[in-house]
């Protein structure tokens, strides 16, 4: 099913709706995506919804996000449309799939989140609430959290010579660049070493900021790093980067190096900072 219309500009009148009136606005608009997602596709076992619908808090500007997920056989191409002046997307995963993500490192610890602030609206076996069930209670695996800090500290390495490199050439676009990525996989590694369960990208930034185990300097680099502090000054930038960098590799190693198993990561984690000029 293609999607039916091109974003458009949100009607002012859903801005001066009361908290209730929001909830049932977008509720009825949800059980209307229920019944047309049912009708469509016959073969889903069932059906969610995810983000600030679920959790009960929609704000005038916000969308409405459906997972539909399938037994066997093609899975269905995601969708959107607008019901009114409300953005509904809808997207499909086999039961397997959704199973799956308990052993996806890079979606473990969002899809437990989610699975946190999800609402099952159509789930007739009762399958959606088993997976659910087991997904609130699990725990990273030893081989989930040293896949995720593996990735983390070899790609914070790697981009700290990356971000050396824009600096040196006075090439901002490449500081800056680097900088970013560095945030992204810093901010994975505080993810991982406090076990955060995410609940959405609203929420990311304070999850994290929130964490007990982090760099000293975090609440000023992590967001200079990311591009979010708004500074202009590219040597600011630089430096609070690299000051990122070193602090959160010393975390990881202080915190992991006695448990890690994986060889890769207890070889990287020997070798001196200092060899990376960190």
């Amino acid at each position: 099913m293609r999607e039916l219309r091109v974003w458009e500009a949100r009607s002012p009148s859903s801005a001066r709706l009361s908290q209730s009136e929001l909830n049932q606005l977008f509720d009825e608009a949800t059980l209307r995506a229920v019944v047309l997602v049912r009708r469509e596709y016959p073969n889903v076992v069932g059906v969610l919804v995810h983000g600030s619908v679920a959790r009960g808090e929609p704000g005038p500007f916000s969308d409405i996000d459906l997972l539909a997920v399938t037994g066997r056989g093609k899975k269905a191409s995601e969708f959107s449309y607008f019901d009114g002046d409300i953005y509904v997307g809808v997207g499909f995963l086999r039961v397997a799939e959704l199973e799956k993500e308990f052993s996806d490192p890079k979606a473990f610890f969002w899809a437990r989140g989610s699975a946190k602030s999800t609402r099952v609206l159509y789930d007739p076996k009762g399958i959606l609430k088993r997976i659910l069930a087991c997904w609130r209670l699990a725990k990273p695996t030893q081989q989930i959290l040293e896949k995720s800090l593996w990735d983390a500290y070899h790609n914070i390495i790697e981009y700290s010579g990356k971000l050396r490199n824009g600096w040196r050439n006075r090439d901002e676009y490449m500081t800056r660049y680097a900088a970013q990525v560095i945030a992204e996989h810093v901010e994975r590694a505080i993810i991982t070493l406090n076990d955060v369960s995410i609940i959405s990208e609203n929420y990311l930034w304070h999850q994290v900021l929130k964490a007990k185990k982090k760099p000293s300097h975090f609440g000023i680099d992590y967001p200079t790093a990311r591009g979010l502090k708004g500074t202009k000054d590219a040597s600011e930038i630089y430096r609070s980067t690299l000051r990122l960098c070193s602090e959160t590799l010393r975390l990881i190693r202080n915190d992991f190096r006695k448990k890690a198993k994986h060889k890769r990561l207890r070889a990287l984690m020997a070798e001196p900072l200092e060899r990376h000029r960190l």
